[in-house]
């Protein structure tokens, strides 16, 4: 992540931002990081990211909140993709665990899991 230059630059920007020594803090801000980075949280949190950055699985989520559940083929109906391609988008977004799934039949249908849903357009 960072090296001996690195780290030059980071004393240095530090030293003239906060006029301090920044001897005592450099160390610190890489372990914490590196922490951070490694903990399953960070993972969790990068996946769910990643999920929503999508335009498509975006326009899901905010159907998914204002109709509750939607079957597979009406959410291929809104956005006019093809079933395979809503398929694709819900799994990432069921794995990420922002929607649950659950299959009736031969049908799909999606809902939003709780924790998330306050944070959906």
């Amino acid at each position: 992540m960072s090296g001996p230059r690195t780290e030059a630059i980071l004393s240095e920007r530090l030293a003239r931002l906060t006029g301090e020594d920044p001897a005592c803090c450099v160390p610190n801000y890489e372990s914490d990081a590196k922490r951070i980075l490694g903990s399953p949280r960070f993972t969790k949190s990068l996946t769910r990211a990643k999920a929503i950055a999508d335009d498509h699985r975006l326009l899901a989520l905010c159907l998914l909140k204002r109709r509750g559940e939607l079957c597979a083929c009406e959410i291929q109906a809104a956005t006019g993709l093809t079933h395979a391609t809503v398929s694709h988008h819900m799994s990432v977004l069921v794995d990420a665990g922002i929607v649950g799934a659950r299959r009736q039949g031969k049908w799909m249908y999606y809902r939003l899991n709780d924790p998330l849903d306050a944070g959906i357009p």
